[in-house]
């Protein structure tokens, strides 16, 4: 059999397990420094960046050459980003088996190691997420019950952050759980612990005001993938041992030709098999049905992926009362159904297979993502020699000048935007903070300096800007 290695991305890192008889071995590999500030998960040139980095020291320093996958992944990872998992890791040649997520592998850990039980509530505060989720633990069967948050926060209260549906808030207040574990940095941990405190205290609504917390290692998130790589062994000691897992953190749509239907709640677990009645299917004058599925991420719509079916194979649908099944295997592969309530006709569309038809052009805009990573230090040290220069109105100072400005008119004229926000609100979502210092003269969390800028392209962050942020 292969051998089974986990995988969770952190500080920086990838840091490996494998499971030996009843106890598992962690190695951590710095990842190249092209990719260290990225997500990723978040694009393709990453992974692979990644996955050559795990390649080579599974081969070289393990010795092994027949191996598989688990990997960890942050609770606030989305379809999207598992589907480009796997198709990354096909295109690799590795065997991806499952994703797990943070929260899961902390509840597997403290169900093997410490012998919790019972409803527990789990929580990862990293440096700029913070995943809260309830399971409940028992006879072997670790089962993910709702997730409550998952993505950015700032640290300080609940009040300010955002839950993944309104019903989310809701089914946290009147939680079962009478143990919080957290786990990720001291510092976020604590300021986790006194948030929640703070929470309850000034809530009207959560109930269970008593409730125990308790800090542990972050190591046990790869300790307890770990554990899991030893059940897809069948290793002796984790055997009888399940992991229940949902199919997504967030709400699952289907829009058919502009018409959008709500499918699956978050709390639809794997593998699933659920339908909706569709009054009548939605026609449409192009030659393709524009078949989308989403995912609702706060107040947006996130699309997940898109499918355009030829109109002959839906036509025979059109106007038509039907039925949506979808169907969602272990490795969140989604295939969906389409069938005629009055009569014996059904389409069966894979979502998988159909993203790979748009494969070409995609592989086209990740060579040009990729250009355009190689260019920027280029554009960077000439960016750096006029800025640094001591003679500021030299010739040669003011030439390199130009050519910096020429190089980012090239680049702005074919859709690369600069990321830069000095004297702006700091945001998470494209500027990375390398200081923090105290400014009389800004608002809290402000950018005060940008040490190196960011950029975009077509909307898609290519690389945070490094900045210092006031207060």
């Amino acid at each position: 059999m292969k051998t089974v290695i986990g995988v969770h991305f952190w500080e920086r890192q990838a840091r490996l397990s494998v499971c030996d008889a009843d106890s598992v071995n962690i190695a951590a590999l710095n990842l190249p420094a092209e990719i260290k500030l990225l997500n990723i998960v978040a694009n393709d040139f990453s992974i692979m960046k990644a996955f050559e980095v795990i390649d080579t020291f599974v081969n070289e320093r393990m010795n092994v050459s027949d191996y598989a996958l688990v990997i960890c992944i942050s609770d606030d990872t989305g379809l999207q980003e598992i589907q480009r998992l796997y198709r990354c890791a096909e295109e690799f040649g590795v065997e991806l088996i499952t994703t797990v997520t943070e929260t899961m592998a902390m509840a597997y850990f403290s169900y093997v190691e410490y012998g919790i039980e019972g409803p527990v509530m789990m929580a990862f505060a990293s440096p700029a997420k913070l995943a809260v989720a309830d399971y409940f633990l028992e006879g072997g069967s670790v089962e993910k019950m709702d997730t409550f948050i998952a993505g950015r926060w700032n640290g300080t209260s609940f009040n300010k952050t955002e839950f993944l549906t309104p019903g989310s808030k809701r089914f946290f207040d009147v939680t079962e759980s009478e143990l919080v574990i957290c786990s990720g940095t001291m510092d976020r941990c604590l300021a986790f612990d006194q948030a929640l405190k703070n929470y309850v205290a000034t809530s009207n609504t959560f109930l269970n005001s008593k409730m125990e917390f308790k800090m542990i290692d972050p190591q046990c998130i790869i300790e307890g993938t770990g554990f899991i790589c030893g059940k897809l062994e069948g290793r002796e000691a984790f055997m009888g041992l399940t992991a229940v897992d949902t199919l997504s953190a967030y709400e699952l749509f289907i829009s058919i030709n502009g018409v959008t239907w709500p499918i699956l709640d978050m709390d639809r677990i794997i593998p699933l098999k659920e339908s909706i009645e569709l009054e009548k299917y939605p026609e449409t004058e192009k030659p393709f049905d524009d078949i989308r599925i989403y995912e609702r991420r706060g107040m947006t719509l996130t699309e997940v992926s898109r499918m355009n079916v030829p109109k002959e194979k839906t036509s025979p649908f059109y106007r038509k009362p039907c039925k949506l099944t979808v169907y969602a295997d272990e490795n969140r592969n989604l295939e969906f159904t389409v069938s005629s309530i009055l009569v014996d006709e059904d389409l069966v569309l894979k979502v998988y297979d159909y993203m790979k038809t748009g494969e070409e052009e995609e592989v086209k805009e990740l060579k040009v993502e990729d250009f355009i990573a190689k260019v920027l230090p280029v554009i960077d040290d000439l960016e750096y020699a006029f800025k640094y220069a001591k003679d500021e109105d030299n010739p040669y100072t003011q030439g390199i000048r130009k050519t910096y400005e020429k190089a980012i008119q090239i680049l702005e004229a074919n859709d690369v935007t600069v990321i830069s926000g000095e004297g702006e609100p700091f945001d998470y979502n494209t500027q990375t903070a390398v200081a923090h210092v105290m400014d009389d003269d800004l608002p809290d969390n402000t950018v005060k300096q940008v040490m190196q800028a960011g950029y975009k392209y077509k909307g898609k962050v290519l690389r945070t800007a490094s900045v210092i942020v006031a207060n």
